[in-house]
């Protein structure tokens, strides 16, 4: 979108206006020396609780799901803009943002993945949640209820009640399989990369010392990060999934065992 484009779209709001045209501008003269990153991962595995994490901190920008849908634009493009220059003055040493692996979902093989493989100085954060279960049945619930995140700010009225859902025993299969697939395709497409593994878990049980992990990596010095998301499902395995009882059966003497353990 050019700068009079900008200035057309804003008539109604020239407060937004202004500065979206000044930071246009003051981009031009920016600088681009900044640590580029990447948060790679699967839906319901944390993704936005670190993106506000990393959002808090005064030297790191994250952005979210930029690829989930291309809607026709060129991919080219939309890295470009995410990775352009910074204005001085907001003083960015890292900026990068979420990719999921089956991104984007309108057009998968336009070619972004071999763009950010091609990458040398490209850093990725490897997001993972080491109890798929938890994954799978996040997403579930997320789906039914179309509520992907929950801030502690927002009125009671504004949140969904926790639900149970239930399962097949090839549904749960098919979803531990793929995502493990998905996990070591990741690490094999970045290989060659400076790459940090991340887990779900790791954020929300000892969120300090993961987050300082993160921002070293990162080439930023620490901050005590911060986020006004909140935990969406709270209740435990057995209370969400009605099946559970036949499901931890059925997966008793798999690897998927541990799944189930709560």
């Amino acid at each position: 979108m050019t700068i009079i484009e900008k200035l057309r779209k804003g008539i109604n709001n020239p407060q937004k206006a202004f500065s979206a045209v000044s930071y246009t501008l003051l981009s031009m003269v920016g600088k681009n020396d900044y640590r580029r990153f990447i948060v790679l991962s699967r839906s319901r595995t944390g993704s936005n609780l670190l993106i506000s994490l990393l959002n808090s901190h005064p030297h790191i920008a994250a952005e979210g799901e930029i690829f989930g849908k291309l809607n026709g634009k060129n991919y080219k493009t939309v890295l470009a803009k995410a990775f352009s220059k910074q204005p001085y003055y907001i003083k960015i040493k890292a900026k990068g943002f979420k990719i999921f692996y089956y991104h984007p979902q309108d057009n998968n093989s336009c070619g972004v993945w071999e763009e950010l493989q091609s990458m040398s100085d490209l850093y990725v954060i490897h997001l993972k949640r080491k109890n798929i279960l938890r994954t799978l049945l996040s997403r579930k619930v997320a789906g039914i209820q179309d509520v992907w995140s929950v801030r502690s700010d927002q009125p009671s009225s504004a949140r969904r009640k926790e639900i149970s859902v239930s399962f097949t025993v090839d549904e749960l299969r098919k979803g531990f399989k793929q995502t493990i697939e998905w996990e070591k395709d990741g690490d094999s497409k970045f290989q060659n990369h400076p790459l940090l593994s991340v887990s779900y878990e790791d954020l929300a049980n000892d969120l300090s010392n993961t987050f300082r992990k993160v921002t070293k990596f990162l080439g930023v010095q620490f901050a005590e990060p911060k986020t006004r998301l909140k935990k969406q499902n709270t209740g435990t395995l057995r209370e969400m999934i009605r099946n559970y009882d036949e499901l931890k059966s059925a997966f008793a003497d798999t690897e998927w065992a541990p799944f189930f353990e709560e």
